[in-house]
């Protein structure tokens, strides 16, 4: 799926599409019924799922036009070839694995991120819930949101869904395909980072270890 900017000065060249099979949206072959059915679960899934991919493609690119264009080329893949996702035996994983490779080629294909200071303050808005009294100054918010980016992609993903979304770490591992335990590991060694580029010695979890 190549994304559409249309009049955007600087041309994004579109994202990786998918090979499905070569079916475009979803599959009405079985008749009507079953393309109700199909239009329905894949309506429902982006609704729920649907917030997780803003919020990775925000953070990383840092424009609500930007990412709002990413998220619709990750539905647009999706209901390409919606009856084969169906199949896989996580959809939500294999959904966020499609949304990072958007959000990769956006941000290869771009120059270095310029965020915007509703973006800004959205994803600093969220730590601070969680860096309670460790934010000093707009320099620790900025160092901060530097790390977040600065992480290696599994503890990135991790960061984004468990502070900016506050989901279970049942959840994610659901969406990023891993075990319960990789992903507490993962989001320990991402506080620990994080904590580091801070010169604190902890950053607590939101919420506690759940």
């Amino acid at each position: 799926m190549t994304i559409d900017r249309g009049a955007s000065a600087r041309g994004y060249r579109g994202g990786t599409a998918v090979d499905c099979g070569g079916k475009t949206g979803p599959d009405r072959a079985a008749g009507a019924d079953l393309g109700l059915r199909l239009d329905l679960t894949y309506a429902a899934f982006c609704e729920t799922h649907e917030p997780a991919w803003h919020a990775l493609a925000l953070t990383r690119i840092g424009s609500q036009a930007d990412a709002a264009l990413v998220v619709e080329a990750v539905k647009a893949d999706l209901a390409r070839c919606w009856p084969q996702v169906l199949r896989f035996e996580e959809p939500a994983a294999y959904a966020w694995r499609l949304a990072t490779r958007h959000v990769s080629d956006w941000v290869d294909a771009e120059e270095p991120v310029e965020v915007e200071a509703v973006t800004f303050a959205a994803v600093i808005g969220a730590f601070k819930q969680v860096a309670n009294g460790l934010l000093h100054s707009e320099a620790d918010e900025v160092r901060l949101y530097a790390a977040i980016l600065e992480l290696p992609d599994r503890q990135r993903d991790v960061v984004i869904l468990r502070y900016l979304l506050g989901l279970h770490v049942k959840v994610i591992a659901a969406y990023l395909g891993r075990p319960v335990a990789t992903v507490h590991s993962n989001l320990r060694h991402a506080r620990d980072r994080l904590a580091r580029r801070l010169g604190v010695g902890e950053l607590p979890d939101r919420g506690g270890e759940l």
